[in-house]
């Protein structure tokens, strides 16, 4: 019996210390906020890696940077000069450097997000102009650079439509061979950062920049819209060129795939986009005449006209380097057999595909103050 107790005794124990060799005690812990890699001068393949990670007062972070081949070694080289062990349970973001980017990200950052501690939701952005700039500035806003970035992107995906492009969204894009990924795009400012567009990718490469006025837009041809803004600039109206905006903006998106592409006869597929909108109408020049239900269809056929057109022309700019990020390539591999999609390059035939974008948009209200003389 005595031996027995004994027993059960020293596997309680075992148990025990089995569970304390993995324990992570908070004070001996730096949570990594931000990692930056951006191409090194030197070797190709020489990676500039810089982690921030901010201090207990939350108002300062503490820098590091180093030259690696990867950054699982830089990593390490950072954990030499830490006098705490680095996690990235608590990473908000993982930006690459514009030339990086331009070549290849997939490599780089293959390391960090085959960690299973990281979130499916860290995101992925692309920064313009002197990255390093970003993590020396102190920001009126208050608060790390790490958080003022996570909570800039997710605020403007909020305001304008834009996608929090994450880890989750970028490797499912990655993967799936009838969509292109994206990225949130961040550049400086004297005041501070800001969402400067969307990077379109062509697998790993960043090949083309849809601007931040036209991300709107961008985000109505890749998938439905949910209570957004739409600013039109210099819609043609028989009262002139105007300026219009709509808020509470909801909508509808369809493809339509009218012909398949055919290699052999040298024939482009034939694609319609359908988009409609509804929303209140919050700014046009006529604003207070727009009770007389006589102008409305008017004032709608224009808007519904500047839409297909801006959206068009950004269709026009992902064609020219084959860049799919709205999704088209997924609702043609639907209509294919699978060994004609796999024998087709979609990047290309995306590029030759006719496309024509149909829109529809209505107008719900006009706001609170409506001229009740009119």
């Amino acid at each position: 019996m005595r031996r027995n107790k004994g027993i059960v005794w020293l596997l309680a124990v075992v148990a025990m210390l089995a569970g304390c060799r993995d324990q992570k005690i908070l004070e001996k812990i730096g949570f990594a906020r931000t990692i930056i890699l951006e191409k090194a001068d030197g070797p190709d393949k020489a990676l500039k890696v810089t982690i921030s990670i901010p201090k207990t007062n939350q108002t300062e972070s503490i820098v590091y940077t180093d030259i690696a081949k990867s950054f699982k070694q830089a990593k390490i080289h950072f954990d030499m000069q830490n006098d705490r062990r680095i996690v990235l349970g608590q990473l908000r973001q993982v930006m690459f450097g514009e030339s990086l980017a331009r070549v290849g990200v997939w490599l780089p950052m293959e390391s960090i997000f085959r960690d299973p501690a990281i979130g499916i939701r860290t995101h992925v952005l692309v920064a313009e102009g002197d990255i390093q700039r970003y993590v020396k500035r102190t920001f009126a806003q208050g608060g790390t650079m790490g958080e003022y970035i996570d909570n800039l992107v997710r605020s403007d995906a909020a305001t304008r439509g834009q996608y929090d492009t994450n880890l989750h969204t970028f490797l499912r894009d990655y993967y799936d061979d009838g969509t292109e990924p994206i990225a949130t795009i961040i550049g400086e400012t004297d005041e501070g950062l800001k969402v400067n567009g969307i990077a379109l990718f062509v697998r790993d490469r960043y090949v083309a920049k849809i601007k931040a006025d036209d991300a709107m837009y961008f985000s109505l041809l890749r998938a439905d819209a949910k209570n957004a803004a739409l600013f039109m600039d210099e819609v043609e109206t028989p009262r002139g060129t105007g300026n219009i905006s709509l808020a509470n903006v909801s909508g509808k998106r369809k493809i339509k795939i009218l012909s398949l592409p055919d290699t052999n006869r040298n024939k482009p597929a034939r694609i319609v986009i359908g988009i409609k909108l509804r929303g209140s109408l919050m700014e046009y020049d006529d604003l207070l005449q727009m009770n007389n239900l006589a102008s409305q269809p008017v004032l709608e056929r224009a808007m519904s006209k500047f839409v297909a057109e801006r959206c068009e022309r950004l269709i026009r700019e992902m064609q020219k380097p084959g860049a799919d990020g709205i999704g088209i390539g997924s609702y043609v591999r639907d209509k294919m057999r699978y060994a004609d999609w796999k024998a087709l390059n979609w990047n290309k035939a995306f590029s030759e595909a006719e496309i024509q974008v149909v829109a529809e948009v209505k107008i719900t209200d006009y706001g609170r103050l409506i001229d009740a003389s009119a």
